[in-house]
């Protein structure tokens, strides 16, 4: 029977998606899982919610937690990495100190200085990984889902012998999102995918036969498409080819939208700091995990869209499929340099995971992932010779950091983020040529930093709206473009009001349950969770009502964020409609509304495509009820 070693299991959600995906398999009913992790009170959690999730699946697994990396290690035959080294505090150093110089980002996980440094302070612990397997288990498969991915597999792979894949959920997630548009299903249409880690792209997609490139581009002609996903199909239009990863993700690729000021950040949707409020989120969700994970309430088990089940499966039993996954080069885009990772069609069977030879890219495609190939090479060659010039040299090649810096300050900023990040990264002590900014700068004031952020959340959601009652989820279709405008019987509750109010007592008929209103209150960040509150489902609609008093009739300002699309009802009346993918982030949209004197009731409509959802909203007009 296999074992599997997860490395970083304080993860806790990911790593109980990953549990459930493999034991879902009959096969490995009794499979030996062995979770690792620094963190004894995340460690903890992640084991008994894995525990969990075995028993609502009737499987059997050994069960072990460990901080001992070594002993989890021992007799591994497959090794799942999703370590995030520093965590929330080294995130908010990879945000707050090139927000100094005037370079802001929206994830900051894949590439640019955000990447670039996360790489460089996982690189001594995945490389020290790696040589555990190579004592311990050196026929073991390591499969790795931690970020930034070209990046760590270039470490994996050029300071070890251990078999590797690289993992993203990116390219079937988009995928079905993509296809969504024209009303297709992903297993009826045959498509390549080919490029780097985030920025591979979609060169053919067919069904019968016939191209569906002229629909999807007819699809993006509808304003709520395109809205969605704006900054990709921005993309599409001149490079031809829609893009794997998230708009907000592509937002910071490149120098065409957050450089170009407020405008356009705005006109495209680009949601800064989203990286940093997902944090915020994932704090809040491991103390409903840690809640969970103690009571008798069982948890909810379906298998997950990820790939890393599938190839452990196709290696212990021979069954061959096709994933995506994130390779070496050596030839399989022949116009890509041979050690750049790829992420392309990859044959999985007993002898582990072959890239398949995809041809030449078009060359526009190769020119939008070229300058971050360089960043690549030039990442490890920093961390293996500790060249300094070279993280200057990363960084100076980005092309967001390019649009936004000059070269003293690209410097500069490096030497500060050297020193910020102190002794988790590489020691950078090779002679060079290259003169540092003469500065001298310390180890981040973590505490400031955490601070200050809270801070700025607590002052952006003062005047959200606290208290709300929410019910839901309603399955849709997988067509982005019709969720908001599916009909559910709450709105038939409301076209029966004259004024807009909601009967709270009211049940509903959802996919065979009934549901009713639930209260519910925001966090910090004025937000609410729907899949805390009401559960995870993708492709669904759910509601949040709130009433608000107003001492006179007037004009007010309403501020909303959401994940994703929302529509706003206020007295009855929709005042705001706004279909996008999205992650929450306050004060998103910001609209002029008409408050009645008395009880105002506001009705929020949110949509989930995939992954977490959820929204928030103020509504100001100085004192309400002066």
């Amino acid at each position: 029977m296999i074992k599997v070693a997860m490395i970083g299991a304080g993860s806790v959600v990911f790593s109980k998606n990953l549990t459930g995906d493999i034991l879902s398999y009959p096969e490995f009913k009794d499979a030996t899982l062995s979770y690792m992790d620094i963190d004894k009170d995340r460690l903890n959690v992640g084991a008994a919610l894995c525990q969990k999730a075995a028993k609502a699946l009737g499987a059997t697994p050994k069960i072990e937690a460990t901080m001992d990396r070594r002993k989890a290690l021992a007799g591994a035959d497959f090794v799942i990495n999703m370590v995030q080294i520093g965590g929330m505090d080294s995130t908010l150093v990879d945000f707050e100190i090139p927000r100094k110089y005037g370079l802001n980002f929206t994830i900051a996980d894949t590439t640019g200085p955000g990447g670039l440094f996360r790489a460089l302070r996982t690189y001594p612990m995945l490389k020290g990984l790696c040589a555990d397997m190579m004592d311990i288990c050196p026929n073991a498969m390591l499969l790795n889902y931690s970020n930034p991915m070209s990046m760590n597999m270039q470490t994996i792979t050029r300071t070890s012998s251990i078999r590797a894949v690289g993992l993203c959920h990116s390219v079937q997630g988009t995928l079905d999102q993509l296809l969504g548009y024209i009303g297709e299903k992903s297993p009826e249409v045959e498509f390549i995918c080919a490029g780097i880690n985030h920025m591979a792209f979609y060169t053919t997609l067919k069904k019968a036969g016939i191209d569906l490139y002229p629909r999807i581009f007819a699809a993006m002609a509808n304003p709520t498409v395109y809205n969605t996903n704006a900054v990709r199909f921005e993309m599409m239009k001149v490079l031809g080819y829609f893009v794997t990863e998230s708009s907000e993700h592509n937002a910071e690729y490149s120098p065409y939208f957050i450089p170009r000021g407020k405008a356009v950040i705005q006109k495209y949707g680009v949601p800064l700091d989203e990286y940093l409020q997902r944090c915020d989120g994932i704090i809040d969700e491991f103390a409903r995990m840690k809640e969970l994970c103690t009571g008798d309430a069982p948890i909810k088990v379906e298998r997950s869209h990820e790939y890393g089940s599938s190839i452990i499966h196709s290696m212990a039993t021979g069954q061959p499929r096709v994933v995506y996954g994130n390779m070496p080069n050596n030839g399989a885009v022949s116009n890509l340099p041979a050690s750049a990772i790829v992420e392309v069609p990859t044959l999985v069977d007993r002898a582990g995971c072959q890239l398949t030879r995809v041809g030449e890219l078009p060359p526009q495609l190769v020119a939008y992932m070229m300058p971050h190939v360089q960043q690549h090479e030039l990442f490890i060659r920093a961390a293996m010779l500790g060249r300094r010039d070279h993280v200057y040299q990363a960084a100076m090649f980005d092309p967001l950091t390019a649009a936004t810096l000059t070269l003293d300050k690209i410097v500069e900023m490096c030497d500060e983020l050297i020193a910020a990040h102190g002794n988790l990264l590489p020691k950078f002590d090779a002679k060079t040529i290259v003169p540092t900014s003469g500065k001298k700068f310390g180890v981040a004031d973590v505490k400031a930093l955490h601070a200050s952020w809270d801070t700025a959340q607590k002052k952006l959601s003062e005047d959200y709206i606290k208290e709300w009652s929410v019910v839901g989820p309603f399955a849709g279709k997988t067509e982005a473009k019709d969720l908001l405008e599916m009909k559910t019987p709450v709105e038939q509750g409301l076209a029966a009001s004259a004024d807009g109010a909601m009967d709270l007592r009211a049940t509903y008929q959802a996919d065979g349950k009934t549901v009713q209103w639930q209260k519910a209150s925001t966090d910090k960040r004025g937000h609410i969770s729907l899949a805390a509150k009401l559960g995870a489902m993708n492709w669904c609609v759910a509601y949040g009502y709130a009433e608000i008093e107003s001492a006179r009739a007037q004009e007010a300002v309403l501020s909303c964020g959401s994940d994703d699309g929302i529509k706003i009802w206020l007295n009855g009346k929709v005042v705001h409609t706004h279909e996008v993918g999205r992650g929450y982030a306050p004060n998103s949209d910001v609209l002029t509304v008409v408050l009645k004197e008395g009880t105002n009731r506001v009705l929020v409509k949110i949509d989930n495509y995939t992954a977490g959802w959820g929204f928030g909203m103020a509504i100001s007009a100085g004192k309400l009820n002066e």
